[in-house]
């Protein structure tokens, strides 16, 4: 149920991006826009703000028991939101992609909530620019350091909206013609419990979402 209020804000996000930034021709230009002038509070603003006065706002790192980024109390919705970003390395010309724990720490709580008996009423919402060339640069997917690691499939599954040509992360890319289907996605723990995935976004857009629920 949370799905079908989260899909539609999370379009109308992505083309307020595109509207904005539609003069933005390169991706190093959107993502000098991207590091200076979003971060994580913008999107949980935009994504709660369809809820209104319903909605509580968890930003300020307030106890947990206030119930995650966004709550709407009324419908029993948690929502976490995390706007996903990449950073520069010192000096070397290459960038990084930021560290893995975050994210985890993320998707356990959103299982631990469907195993619970809640799934329906809550949601991870993972948002990030469209301004590098490889989802592995804004996320964590390879064992160990190196600017090219060999891929954790692990990780890798918790994203069903990619493909990998090799065993490199530099060999991961975006599956476009899975945007908008309802994907699946299993629990570390237990294959017993699994979570929808949606992926949101096209090569052309300015900004990616994807929705656990």
């Amino acid at each position: 149920m949370i799905d079908k209020y989260l899909i539609s804000n999370c379009l109308f996000i992505i083309d307020e991006f595109n509207e904005m930034y539609k003069d933005v021709q390169t991706k190093e230009e959107l993502k000098i826009i991207a590091d200076n002038e979003y971060s994580e509070a913008d999107m949980v603003v935009r994504l709660g703000h369809p809820f209104r006065q319903m909605a509580t706002f968890n930003m300020q790192g307030k106890s947990k028991e206030l119930g995650n980024d966004i709550v709407v109390k009324s419908k029993g919705f948690k929502i976490e939101v995390k706007l996903q970003k990449n950073y520069k390395s010192n000096g070397d010309g290459s960038s990084n992609s930021a560290t893995w724990k975050p994210l985890e720490k993320d998707f356990q709580w959103l299982f631990n909530e469907i195993q619970a008996g809640n799934k329906g009423k809550v949601a991870f919402v993972l948002g990030w620019f469209n301004a590098v060339d490889r989802f592995s640069q804004i996320v964590q997917l390879g064992k160990g350091k190196g600017r090219y690691p060999v891929i954790d499939n692990t990780r890798k599954e918790f994203f069903p909206f990619l493909h990998s040509s090799g065993d490199k992360t530099k060999d991961i890319t975006y599956l476009y013609s899975e945007a908008y289907e309802k994907l699946t996605v299993k629990s570390l723990i237990s294959s017993d419990y699994k979570a929808n995935c949606m992926f949101l976004g096209s090569e052309k857009d300015k900004f990616h979402i994807a929705i656990y629920w």
